[in-house]
C-alpha cells in the first residue's frame, strides 16, 4: 500500500483534474441548449467527487505532516473580538487531529502543565487523601473525559486549538464548540497564564474564569444561531455522559467546576461590562473560594505552615475550598459539603516519603470559626471511620489502622485548624499528631 506521502500528490492531482472537469462542464452548460438536466446531474456528481477528493486530500496531508491546520472563517474571529472588546495578538492556530489521537494530546498537555512526576505525585496524594478510589487513574480519566466525543479542544500549554476529524463547519453545535475554543485562545493571548505554575487552587480558579467565559460565549453563539433557524439541540454524547457518571465524586466535581461555577461567575462579569470582566481577567482570582462566592477579590487564602519533615516532600500543594468540598462530597450530602466548605480560610498538604518504599500525606485546613472546625471534624471523622475494617466510630485524635496497614487520623490542631494524616509508619503518625 502506498504511503500517505506517496498518495498525497496523486490525490492533489486528482482534485485539480476534477476541478478542471467541473469548469469544463460549466462552459458546456452555458454554450449548449441540449439536455440541460443531464448536464446539471453531471455537474452535481463532479462537484460531490471534487469535495470528496478535497476531504481525502486534507486527511492525508494531516497524516503525512503530523497534523494540519484548520482555516478559521474570519467571521468567527470578528465575533470573538467584538464580544470581548479585545484583539487577537497573533493569528489563532487551530489544528486538525484524528479523533483517536486527541486523548494522547490531552495527556501530554496535562503532564507538561504539572512538570516531571507532577501527575504521578498528585495521583498518589489524591489517593491518600481519599479523593481517588483504588481504580481511579487521574491522568487517564482527565484525558478520557476531555476527549470522548470531543469536537474541539483548547490546549492551555501551547495556546492553540484543536478540532477533530469529525468536525463539520456546517453543523451549528460544531460551530459553537469552535467559537468556545477561539474565545479561549483570545483570552489566553491577552491574559496569559503566569510564567511559574501558581499552585493547584489558584490555577483552577483561573481556569474556571477563562473556561467559564468561553462556555458562556459558546451558549450565546448557539442561542443566536438557534433563534435564527428555530429550535435545535446541542450535540449529545451518551458515551461521555456514561463515563462521567462512573467517575468518583472528586473527579466529577473537578471536571464540572469550570462549567458549574465558573460559567456563572464569568457571565455575571460579562453582563456587568467588558471593562469589569477584563479587570478580573487581568487580576484573576487567587482561590476557588472566590468563584464559589461569585466575589471579585477580597478572599486571600491563609498561608499555612506545615510541620517540619525529616525528608524533602515530593509535593506541596493547596486544595482550596474546591478540594475541601470535594473531599466532603464523598459523604453524599452536597448541601452539608457546600455549607462546611464555605467557611474555608486556607489549607496546605504535603506528600512525603515514609518508610523504605511508601509515601504519606499530611493536610492542614483552617476554618473561619471554631463552630466551622467542629463541623469539619464531625464529617471528617466519618470519612476516616469508613477506612477501617469494622464499623466502629472514630474519635478526634484516634489513630486508625486500615486493612492496607496504613495509619489514619483526624486531629484538632487548634481552635480553627484541623489536620488529616495518612501515613505508612507509626513513627510518622506519632510525630504528626503532636
Amino acid at each position: 500500500m502506498p504511503s500517505a506521502r506517496t498518495v498525497l500528490p496523486i490525490l492533489i492531482g486528482a482534485a485539480i483534474g476534477a476541478g478542471g472537469i467541473l469548469r469544463g462542464l460549466h462552459r458546456e452548460a452555458a454554450n449548449q441548449r441540449g439536455d440541460q438536466s443531464d448536464l446539471l446531474n453531471q455537474l452535481r456528481i463532479a462537484r460531490e467527487e471534487n469535495d470528496l477528493l478535497a476531504r481525502e486530500n486534507e486527511a492525508l496531508r494531516s497524516l503525512a505532516q503530523g497534523g494540519g491546520e484548520f482555516a478559521v472563517p474570519q467571521e468567527f474571529l470578528d465575533r470573538a473580538e467584538r464580544e470581548f472588546s479585545l484583539k487577537f495578538q497573533s493569528n489563532p492556530v487551530v489544528h486538525r487531529i484524528a479523533t483517536e489521537e486527541l486523548s494522547d494530546r490531552i495527556a501530554a498537555s496535562y503532564e507538561s502543565r504539572y512538570g516531571p512526576a507532577g501527575m504521578d505525585d498528585r495521583q498518589e496524594a489524591y489517593s491518600l487523601i481519599g479523593w481517588l478510589g483504588p481504580d481511579d487513574r487521574l491522568l487517564g480519566q482527565f484525558s478520557a473525559i476531555n476527549s470522548l466525543g470531543a469536537i474541539a479542544w483548547f490546549d492551555e500549554e501551547s495556546g492553540d486549538g484543536w478540532v477533530t476529524d469529525r468536525f463539520d463547519i456546517e453543523n451549528i453545535p460544531n460551530q459553537a464548540a469552535l467559537f468556545r475554543v477561539l474565545v479561549r485562545i483570545l483570552l489566553n493571548q491577552n491574559f496569559a497564564p503566569p510564567p511559574a505554575y501558581p499552585g493547584d487552587d489558584q490555577d483552577r480558579a483561573r481556569e474556571a474564569l477563562h473556561e467559564g467565559s468561553a462556555a458562556a460565549a459558546e451558549m450565546r453563539y448557539f442561542s443566536d444561531m438557534a433563534r435564527s433557524i428555530g429550535f435545535m439541540k446541542m450535540n449529545e454524547n451518551p458515551e461521555a455522559a456514561a463515563f462521567f457518571e462512573s467517575l468518583s465524586p472528586f473527579m466529577r466535581g473537578l471536571v464540572r467546576f469550570p462549567e458549574s461555577e465558573g460559567r456563572g461567575y464569568a457571565e455575571a462579569l460579562y453582563q456587568a461590562g467588558n471593562d469589569k470582566l477584563q479587570n478580573v481577567l487581568r487580576n484573576p482570582p487567587l482561590t476557588t473560594a472566590e468563584i464559589f462566592a461569585k466575589q471579585v477579590g477580597g478572599i486571600t487564602p491563609n498561608v499555612m505552615s506545615l510541620p517540619d519533615l525529616p525528608e524533602e516532600p515530593f509535593l506541596s500543594e493547596t486544595a482550596g475550598r474546591l478540594g475541601l468540598k470535594l473531599w466532603l462530597d464523598a459523604l453524599e450530602d452536597e448541601k452539608a459539603a457546600n455549607e462546611i466548605s464555605s467557611h474555608w480560610l486556607g489549607d496546605a498538604y504535603q506528600l512525603f516519603p515514609d518508610g523504605e518504599v511508601s509515601a504519606a500525606v499530611v493536610w492542614d485546613v483552617r476554618m473561619d470559626s471554631q463552630d466551622a472546625a467542629d463541623k469539619l471534624m464531625a464529617s471528617g471523622l466519618i470519612l476516616v471511620a469508613s477506612a477501617r475494617e469494622n464499623d466502629q466510630p472514630v474519635t478526634a485524635g484516634e489513630l486508625v489502622l486500615t486493612g492496607q496497614r496504613r495509619y489514619l487520623a483526624l486531629i484538632r490542631k487548634s481552635e480553627d485548624q484541623v489536620r488529616f494524616i495518612n501515613v505508612a509508619t507509626k513513627e510518622s503518625a506519632e510525630r504528626l499528631m503532636n
